[in-house]
């Protein structure tokens, strides 16, 4: 009976994890298809109206690019960190950190900006641009700084839209980014020429920031803009630091995008450039289904790290894996399908730089199911803070890529450049398995060991007990367990009985209210340790306790008691949503 009752609720917590990964990978794709829509539109119109020139010159920008993308250092950081403090349920600092890291990127990016405008000439000339590429990549920076203020800012709300249960509105921000970039190219390009291209992924930049902005202005909401709240430099140099592995990914970056222009540039001319520089474009939209996975992946293990839920961290782990390998290889398939396509698209009425693009499109892309695997096993240590492999692989990863590519092209041709991502990759993960393999003094390479979760992760000095709720007649049932439980584990019968009170209001209301729907599932995880944590998560209908807490009817003065009476016994109540699963912690003191 025990073990159907626990198979009952693995298959909740199964189906919680599944419905609710799913809802934000698609969100993620969806926003970094988007981001990288935008340089990938550009490109069609360039290539159609431009020329192969124009294409070069942008692709000479490429690491500037990446520069601007540094925001995602402290984006990222913040993004785990304060998914580490919802789940643990330090609220101040979430307020903190969300506002801080706000702040910082208007500064960073706006001080970033204005030095590329003023000194846009050097710039186009340190980055290679000469002759007619030098005097049209500063026509497009001219276009394109004003922009990089609203784009980290956008980048910063897309990636916290799912606490706060707004994805409608990242998706509104997405398609008003794409369908004015679409507008703003179209009208531009003809009297503007690259200037007008970079003024129109200005302008929709800045439209799809105000779009995101009014969902950060709601109070009620887990991350709002509360001024009240403050700077808080540690906190931002903490995000900093838990998101260094992005820094040297883009330092990597850099010096990969620079290495691969140069050789490309000295073995094909501007040639080589070109095609590389629609390959970027393209491999930002078809790598949105990677970097969707890994990124809500690292959303998910950073709230169960903060749990402390074991079981809900390796659950989410094999699910990022089996859906993005799934989707990751069929991407690969549809690149090599759609070759012949695409490279007559980019560049019409050259069949010898279609050749050379058809080649990229087939060899290129194989490396999005290594890298899938790879960001996974090192957003796992990232969560954890373990920094040192991680940080080291981030840039000698990407930097690798163009050093190989440098040093093979002149022997192997330009096909080894489109394969040369894929060989770093799979070395890369050859490094990480022998580094678990020392790390576990073992040949362990179970799921628990190449994450390297420590074995009293989740379990030491804790007590645990868990179970699924299918119907109202089963909530009293499981709160006597629940009170039975906490005062065997030395808990006294008030503060048992106050958990199994709460237990009992808040069940009922989850599945009263909110459980309309046949397909609902509700789990009950109750946790000693420090304190008496219980947390419920349910995929019905959002309800946040919180709001009616101190809600007094006049007409009717025992409306929402149950709630209250629910505020004054547990010494904390936090509730969020992300993608559409509601969770609801309560502590008590014991």
């Amino acid at each position: 009976m025990a073990d159907e009752k626990y198979a009952s609720y693995n298959l909740a917590r199964k189906k919680l994890i599944l419905g609710s990964f799913l809802r934000l990978m698609i969100s993620n794709v969806f926003v970094l298809v988007a981001t990288c829509a935008c340089g990938f539109i550009d490109n069609l119109f360039i290539g159609q109206f431009m020329g192969k020139e124009a294409l070069a010159a942008v692709g000479f920008f490429s690491p500037v690019v990446v520069a601007v993308g540094l925001t995602s250092v402290v984006i990222i950081g913040t993004q785990m960190l304060c998914a580490n403090y919802v789940g643990s349920g330090d609220n101040d600092r979430v307020d903190q950190l969300f506002l801080s890291t706000f702040m910082s990127i208007i500064v960073v990016t706006g001080i970033f900006s204005m030095l590329c405008f003023l000194f846009r000439s050097p710039l186009a000339t340190l980055l290679g641009a000469d002759g007619d590429a030098h005097t049209l990549l500063m026509q497009y920076i001219t276009g394109y700084f004003v922009g990089m203020v609203p784009q980290g800012l956008a980048a910063m709300l897309m990636s916290l839209t799912s606490f706060n249960n707004d994805l409608k509105r990242s998706y509104l921000s997405t398609a008003v980014m794409i369908c004015g970039n679409i507008i703003g190219d179209m009208t531009l390009i003809g009297p503007l020429g690259l200037l007008g291209i970079g003024l129109a992924s200005t302008l929709s930049s800045i439209a799809s920031f105000l779009v995101l902005l009014p969902g950060f202005l709601n109070k009620d909401k887990i991350y709002a803009l509360r001024f009240a709240a403050g700077f808080n430099l540690r906190l931002v140099l903490a995000a900093c630091y838990r998101g260094v592995p992005s820094l040297m990914f883009s330092i990597g970056l850099i010096i990969k995008n620079y290495s691969f222009n140069y050789a490309l540039k000295n073995y094909t001319g501007n040639d080589g450039v070109a095609v590389a520089n629609v390959m970027c474009s393209v491999c930002g939209i078809v790598g949105a289904v990677v970097g969707g996975c890994y990124n809500t992946y690292a959303s998910f293990a950073s709230l169960y790290y903060g749990e402390e839920d074991r079981e809900s961290y390796l659950e989410v782990s094999k699910i990022a894996m089996i859906v993005g390998g799934i989707s990751c290889t069929a991407t690969v398939l549809a690149m090599a399908l759609l070759s012949g396509p695409l490279s007559a698209l980019f560049f019409p009425g050259s069949l010898e730089m279609q050749e050379m693009s058809r080649w990229m499109f087939v060899l290129a892309f194989t490396f999005l199911i290594p890298n899938l695997y790879l960001n996974i096993l090192l957003k796992s240590y990232q969560t954890q803070g373990k920094m040192e492999l991680l940080n080291i692989i981030s840039v000698s990863e990407v930097a690798s890529v163009g050093i190989v590519t440098l040093i093979t092209v002149p022997v192997l041709g330009i096909t080894a450049a489109w394969l040369s991502n894929t060989v770093v990759d799979i070395a890369c993960i050859i490094v990480i398995l022998i580094s678990v393999l020392l790390w576990k003094k073992s040949f362990d390479l179970s799921l628990p060991a190449i994450l390297k979760l420590p074995d009293e992760f989740g379990c030491e000095g804790m007590e645990v007990v868990e179970c699924s709720i299918k119907n109202v007649d089963e909530i009293v049932g499981f709160s006597d367990k629940m009170i039975n439980f906490c005062e065997e584990k030395g808990a006294s019968h008030k503060i048992a009985y106050n958990v199994g009170l709460c237990i009992e209001e808040m069940a009922y209301n989850i599945l009263q209210h909110g459980g309309k729907n046949k397909n609902y599932s509700v789990d009950i995880r109750l946790v000693l340790k420090d304190k008496l944590t219980v947390r419920i998560r349910d995929n019905c209908k959002e309800f946040n306790p919180k709001k009616y807490v101190d809600l007094i009817n006049i007409d009717d003065p025992f409306k929402n008691i149950g709630l209250r009476l629910v505020s004054k016994r547990a010494t904390q109540i936090d509730y969020y949503n992300n993608a559409g699963v509601n969770t609801l912690i309560m502590k008590f003191d014991y």
